[in-house]
């Protein structure tokens, strides 16, 4: 799956399920934005002005305090097509035609209702498409059992039951490990990192990635491929959540994860116990 650049309308908090409005997103998007340029400012070195450097260091203080309230909520949510008919159609406005068809089981990002209409994001094909279903065609992800955390250290977590258990690792990003491409008209910004798309850092150089995702079911261990977790970087641990789908056997991990201004989130399938896919949204 390829990432999804996203507008919204209306959001909900994917952790709570409580309303946001499109002004709280507007004042999400210039918090982040402000947050990295706060923090990305010269040190006290380079400043004439120590008064001057005092006042930034107190908004860097302020901002990323905000920028760790806003972390822990997210601007939509994840969902699956689920249709009695298989299938539902898109539109790209309520009243226009139909122009694309989804079939149940489709990873969209629901920004939330238009009446009875969903606004959602997604990919086909490798492309990244806007469009309208209809809200009551869609499956939340969120609504699926959640599994409470059992244990969190500073590079790992495990969510889970008595019979199901999810950990989450991460690591330092090691550079001398990949391959970094950069942009030809700035060599100080990442375009490529082992030759495709990454998320985490706005063009910048990454400072964690995730190590491993293991599923304990019982004995049996289930460890997610390393294309999976490849070009994730910057996770949020305290931001990782894990959905059960009993009935069909199905196990969601999802996390919003950035170091500010690359502010992305990203949800894997796991179906009786074969890893299936995962869907990155960014660009908020």
């Amino acid at each position: 799956m390829t990432n999804e650049r996203n507008t919204a309308y209306n959001s909900t908090f994917a952790i709570g399920g409580f309303s946001c409005s499109a002004d709280s997103l507007w004042l999400k998007k210039v918090l982040f934005s402000a947050s990295t340029f706060v923090l990305k400012s010269p040190p006290i070195a380079n400043l004439q002005n120590v008064s001057g450097y005092q006042n930034i260091f107190s908004m860097k203080i302020f901002l990323t305090c905000i920028l760790i309230f806003l972390s822990s909520f997210t601007f939509g949510q994840f969902a699956i097509i689920q249709d009695k008919d298989g299938y539902c159609n898109v539109r790209k406005d309520t009243a226009a035609a139909v122009t694309d068809t989804l079939h149940n089981g489709h990873f969209i990002y629901s920004f939330g209702n238009k009446g009875a209409w969903a606004d959602i994001n997604y990919t086909k094909n490798k492309e990244n498409l806007r469009g309208y279903v209809y809200g009551d065609r869609l499956q939340i992800i969120a609504d699926y059992e959640s599994l409470p955390v059992k244990t969190k250290a500073a590079n790992s977590i495990s969510l889970g039951n008595d019979s199901l258990r999810v950990t989450v690792s991460l690591q330092k990003f090691d550079r001398s490990k990949n391959k970094l491409s950069y942009y030809k008209e700035d060599k100080s910004q990442i375009e490529f990192i082992n030759g495709k798309e990454f998320w985490g850092t706005d063009s910048q150089m990454p400072y964690s990635e995730y190590k491993s995702i293991i599923i304990s079911v019982g004995q049996r261990k289930i460890v997610l491929p390393k294309a999976a977790l490849a070009n994730l970087f910057e996770p949020r641990l305290s931001d990782t959540g894990v959905n059960y789908d009993k009935t069909n056997d199905i196990l969601y991990i999802q996390s919003a994860n950035s170091d500010g201004a690359g502010f992305y989130q990203v949800i894997w399938r796991i179906e009786k116990g074969i890893y299936k896919d995962r869907y990155v949204a960014s660009g908020f």
